[in-house]
């Protein structure tokens, strides 16, 4: 078990009665199936962000995890994971759309250029 914090998430669905019983009980979490996307920004833990996250989120079945690479100004998406890997990955240079899994939209990386 692990407890990790990305720096962003999109939820699957809205939060029911039972999920907020969930976060409630387990100090502001929600359950793990929510989750459709995490993503995290790298700083000064970026050997963190890609490595042992980046194993982390695929060991949970994450379903999608981006990578704001600052560092090396490229954006990743991993996705599909599979005995605790990301069998995909989508690259592209900060300022460039990235592509991510449907239903989620292209995610717009101009503004980690700053």
């Amino acid at each position: 078990m692990a407890l990790v914090i990305p720096d962003f998430y999109v939820r699957r669905r809205r939060p029911t009665d039972l999920d907020e019983s969930y976060r409630k009980a387990h100090k502001g979490w929600y359950p793990l199936d929510m989750i459709a996307l995490v993503g995290e920004v790298t700083s000064s833990n970026h050997e963190t962000d890609t490595g042992p996250k980046l194993r982390t989120y695929a060991t949970a079945d994450v379903p999608v995890y981006v990578l704001i690479d600052r560092h090396a100004m490229k954006a990743s998406c991993h996705s599909l994971p599979t005995e605790g890997h990301y069998t995909t990955r989508t690259e592209v240079d900060l300022g460039r759309p990235l592509p991510l899994p449907e239903p989620c939209p292209a995610l717009d990386t101009a503004p980690f250029l700053d």
